[in-house]
């Protein structure tokens, strides 16, 4: 299937889940994430989970303060990244996603681990996210030796059909059952 597709399906599939559910695979995926990968002491890239999309809660992760935490934020078609310091720091923007109002800037040179939010990914590695391809050029803009994780409640699907040359390969993909290696 193209992402077009895949977006709205999986949109549906995520949002259709209980509270009790998603809070449940979040906790499953976060386990995993810091079971598998040191955190501690690192620049790590986190999403704050947008609620109407049914996000993998990742807000125990910011809490924790096991490492310098960045997040997303929109200035223009740029996605940059803040450094997280507290909850009071978060609102939420006109598109639903919680950013930070303020903090410092980081440039993508300095984080070691992004922590990708999507909808699905295929056994390549290569995610559907909602489709405007800010993460990817972010994740262009990183380190050769950043690591890119990805978060998702869902397990793989075969080969995503319109793959391009602008879409980054992920380099481990955590569900609430498996680790995916690529």
């Amino acid at each position: 299937m193209k992402k077009k597709e895949l977006r709205k399906i999986y949109k549906e599939k995520r949002t259709a889940l209980t509270n009790k559910e998603r809070n449940q695979y979040s906790e499953k995926i976060l386990d995993s994430l810091k079971d598998l990968v040191n955190l501690k002491g690192k620049v790590v890239s986190v999403f704050a989970p947008i609620e109407r999309f049914a996000e993998i809660n990742t807000y125990p992760l910011l809490v924790a303060k096991e490492s310098t935490f960045v997040l997303p934020v929109m200035k223009g078609d740029d996605l940059i990244h803040v450094q997280f310091e507290e909850l009071k720091q978060l609102e939420v923007n006109d598109w639903g996603i919680p950013e930070p109002t303020y903090g410092e800037d980081f440039d993508p040179q300095a984080i070691d681990i992004v922590i990708v939010p999507m909808l699905v990914f295929d056994l390549k590695g290569y995610r559907v996210g909602y489709g405007k391809g800010f993460y990817d050029q972010f994740l262009a803009q990183c380190r050769k030796d950043a690591q890119f994780i990805g978060l998702s409640i869902f397990d793989p699907i075969e080969c995503i059909e319109d793959v391009h040359e602008n879409d980054v390969q992920l380099h481990q993909i955590i569900t609430p059952s498996k680790v995916y290696r690529f």
